[in-house]
């Protein structure tokens, strides 16, 4: 979540299983806490007072709960947990042998914070943050505090996160921060204070307003009385900015830009970008052509105006900052520097993230802005300042060690679980490197309640709160925020990637209105306005779709297609393998296994099967064809990538074609034991179904745009790529020298593969025949399987694309479109399908001529290697 562990020292927090474990009626509500049988320990306690008694806000939130009755409880977590799997909610846990993608953890009771309390948070985070933004302004501008001595220049020249490449550049409206995200704590005398600062690009946003949706779902009753703020028209006022940012007045492209689907945030990416309505691109969308940025699309480089940065400055431009970053924009820095894009938050802002400006920042507020810090800040010392470094060594038992840049990351160190060898190791290090250092005062977190194991417990918190720049000057507060929770009573690491929770932060507005939670709808577009932002101007979009995600898309219909076809492949030979009352089954799994061989999914020499039984290798092979994921084209090795494309381009997708891609790959995954083979056929069955309900939603649910059209290609290449290898694999050509028993078992195998046995036995009324079965898989256009409707298909697809000359004799598009003409030319013709000779000819062309298409279309379209006319 870009959000480095928060680390802090409490006091032992009473052991939860000495609390009642029974199941419990909820007591008065101006009663004492026990009746909840919730214990608080000695640090402050959001819901409840130091006497033991609910405070006065929490009070209408637990009237409208009701009986906290396990099972009542348990079923709205449930209720929850489904909105979250079925919005495809994740986080993604870097290294984690379950997965990388992780569902979201959220809590059912929400963080109460009242009006007056909040209108205090507010003042104080808008003055922090007009405080930072006027530090980087003057950092990367005159330098007036250094020069003048109010900020050692050690703590700038030290810090590998002061961009020397963007000092000097006047950003519009000297904006640095346009989002800036602050994360806060409780100390025990009720006072909040500022833990860090996020500059850098701040995430958590996203989950916070997909915490809210479910939670006004979840406990409508409560969210209606407690009179909760909106969150829409802080987006609102957000887009708004970035849309004054940019230099063009006339239809300004905004673009958000992810480091990919890699990264632990990429849920909230997609998220954002679709709440917004801007388009979501990585570094590789981009090019820069005279100093200005430019999106690639099908149609040739659009320009871009305002970038809403969500990749760390020091990968953004490999020309001037990290030359081995792959995810970043060459040249950034130099159109930033001409004035032809805005980069939100401003390339450097990441500096303010230091822990060594930290004790400086009540100094600097009383100079700029002539003001008192309202917030305080942990009280944190600089080990590059001599005195302050004295001071941390002299009293290391009491404070916590912390890397003083983001850059140098190291786990927290408590000095007083330090031994004697430790701490002088410590000592050491401190002092051969001290710039490297800070110290905090080590602060007890106030707890908040989680219900867990079936009641309310208390649990340590941080609570990170939003702010954005308003249009005309100023900052607007979120009012809300995400607030993490530990996953322990005493533990005090607060951090997502180590199994924290979440929870819904409600600001209770103390007014009556209409409070509606603000989310998109999840079946919008990605580049869709939601109805609580303002309406940009109309843009046309049929061409504008960038070109990794039309390649993404192409190829999330191959490897759909593929998996597809694989499975089928998978069902038909292990029917014949455990049915043994099947009609020709024995025969039939020759050329099943042939086929098999053919595709590279078991070995040739696992080919020759007697009638009496398979053998355990054979049986070996085909189980590690369908599970095994190291296995390079088994079924699970195929729906891997296909989830891996889809996550790619998850924000052009539906919400139910999300869903049914995720059901694939659970389907597909590997089981704690081995299936036996009626479980195996049932598993192969569900995959079957969940592949036509992806096709299904393709057709029916994707408006006929550039996107579609690309999905379709791959589709219909890869099927038509399948069929001519099904046909070669076994030796259709030749099959007129194979005895009647073996000819009859490789057509009936062809037309179940080509899912044409129906239509061969109400068309043909006659037994299965070489000529009928060719003409109905290879050259009958009004059958979705056959190879002449592939080929129908992808040359209305290749000539609805948009190309440049297509009388060019170097024109991609035109050429892909004249071999996907000459291969239906000889698919018409009769003498093809009666000769054996003219058959094997024409499969082997096909199988060199539809890869050239495919290469084609790859270096019009994807590559950006010919020039279009935009």
């Amino acid at each position: 979540m870009s959000d480095r562990d928060l680390s802090f020292s409490a006091p032992n927090a009473p052991n939860p299983s000495g609390m009642r474990p029974e199941p419990f009626l909820q007591g008065s509500l101006f009663g004492e806490a026990d009746a909840l049988g919730y214990g608080t320990g000695q640090v402050y306690d959001e819901m409840v007072t130091g006497q033991g008694r609910l405070r006065p806000h929490w009070q209408t939130f637990m009237g409208t709960l009701g009986p906290l009755d396990p099972e009542l409880m348990a079923e709205r977590w449930e209720e929850a947990r489904r909105l979250l799997h079925q919005n495809g909610v994740t986080y993604n846990i870097y290294g984690d042998p379950k997965g990388m993608e992780r569902p979201w953890p959220l809590d059912m009771v929400p963080l109460l914070i009242p009006a007056h309390e909040w209108k205090a948070v507010e003042s104080g985070l808008i003055q922090r943050a007009t405080l930072l933004n006027a530090v980087l302004t003057d950092l990367y501008g005159p330098q007036t505090l250094t020069r003048g001595g109010r900020l050692a220049p050690a703590v700038i020249h030290a810090d590998p996160g002061f961009r020397r490449a963007v000092h000097g550049i006047r950003v519009p409206k000297d904006i640095h921060l346009h989002f800036y995200a602050a994360d806060l704590a409780r100390a025990p005398d009720g006072r909040w204070w500022v833990l860090s600062d996020r500059t850098q690009a701040p995430s958590g946003s996203g989950y916070a307003l997909e915490n809210r949706a479910v939670m006004a779902k979840v406990l409508p009753d409560s969210f209606r009385h407690c009179q909760v703020e909106r969150l829409g028209p802080f987006f609102e006022t957000y887009k708004e900015t970035l849309l004054s940012l940019s230099p063009r007045r006339d239809r300004p492209r905004v673009v958000l830009l992810t480091p990919g689907p890699y990264n632990e945030t990429y849920f909230e990416h997609v998220y954002m970008a679709r709440y917004l309505g801007i388009t979501l691109v990585e570094g590789a969308d981009l090019t820069v052509r005279d100093r200005q940025v430019f999106l690639k699309t099908l149609s040739g480089l659009d320009p871009v105006d305002v970038i809403l940065r969500r990749l760390d400055a020091d990968f953004a431009d490999p020309l001037e900052l990290r030359a081995d970053s792959s995810l970043g924009v060459a040249g950034l820095i130099e159109a930033v520097r001409a004035g032809t894009v805005a980069v939100a938050n401003s390339l450097g802002s990441g500096f303010m993230e230091s822990m060594a400006v930290k004790s400086s920042l009540p100094m600097l507020c009383r100079h700029l802005l002539g003001e008192e810090l309202k917030m305080p800040g942990v009280a944190a010392w600089w080990c590059g300042n001599e005195a302050e470094c004295a001071y941390v060594i002299d009293h290391l038992d009491g404070l916590v060690v912390k890397p003083a840049f983001p850059s140098l990351a190291f786990e927290p160190i408590f000095g007083a679980d330090l031994s004697s060898a430790e701490r002088a190791a410590l000592v050491e290090r401190i002092k051969a490197r001290p710039w490297c250092y800070v110290a905090q005062e080590r602060l007890a977190l106030s707890t908040a309640p989680v219900w867990q194991s079936g009641r309310l417990q208390p649990r340590p918190l941080v609570l990170r709160v939003f702010l954005c720049a308003k249009p005309d000057g100023g900052y607007a507060v979120m009012p809300g925020g995400l607030t993490r929770v530990s996953t322990e009573s005493g533990k005090l690491v607060v951090s997502m990637q180590r199994g924290g929770g979440s929870k819904d932060t409600w600001i209770l507005s103390g007014r009556r209105g209409e409070h509606t939670p603000a989310r998109p709808s999840p079946q919008r577009a990605a580049d869709v306005t939601t109805p609580e932002l303002p309406t940009p101007a109309v843009r046309p979009a049929n061409n504008d779709l960038p070109s990794r995600v039309a390649d993404s898309l192409y190829w999330l219909g191959r490897y759909a297609e593929r998996s597809e076809g694989a499975v089928r492949l998978l069902r038909a030979t292990h029917t014949r393998l455990t049915d043994g009352n099947l009609p020709g089954a024995a025969v039939q799994l020759r050329p099943l296994l042939g086929l098999m061989a053919w595709v590279g999914m078991i070995p040739w020499d696992l080919t020759r099967v007697s009638d009496h039984g398979s053998g355990r290798a054979l049986r070996n092979a085909l189980y590690s064809s369908v599970i095994d994921p190291e296995h390079p084209n088994s079924l699970r090795a195929q729906v891997e990538r296909l989830h891996r494309t889809a996550y790619s381009v998850r924000d052009r997708l539906s919400l139910d074609m999300w869903r049914v891609i995720t059901m694939l790959d659970r389907q597909s995954q590997p089981p704690e034991q081995r299936l036996d083979a009626a479980a195996m056929l049932l598993r192969l069955d569900d995959l079957v179904t969940s592949l036509a309900a992806l096709a299904g939603l393709e057709q029916e649910s994707m408006t006929r745009g550039p996107g579609w059209r690309f999905l379709d290609i791959g589709r219909r290449i890869e099927r038509a790529i399948h069929t001519v290898a099904l046909m070669r694999g076994v030796g259709v050509g030749g099959l007129d020298r194979q005895d009647e028993g073996a000819r009859t078992a490789a057509l009936s195998v062809l037309l179940e593969l080509g899912e044409s046995v129906m239509t061969y036995r109400a068309r043909y009324l006659t037994s299965v025949q070489r000529t009928p079965v060719l003409e109905l898989l290879l050259a009958d256009e009004t059958n979705p399987r056959a190879l002449a409707f592939q080929l129908a298909a992808l040359e209305g697809h290749v000539a609805a694309l948009p190309a440049g000359s297509r009388c060019a004799a170097d024109d991609p598009t035109g050429s892909a479109l004249a071999l996907v003409q000459t291969c239906r030319s000889s698919l018409r013709n009769p003498e093809a399908l009666r000769s054996s000779t003219a058959l094997h000819t024409l499969l082997d062309s096909l199988a060199m001529s539809l890869p050239d298409v495919s290469n084609l279309l790859a270096h019009a379209y994807f590559s950006h290697a010919f020039a279009r006319s935009a």
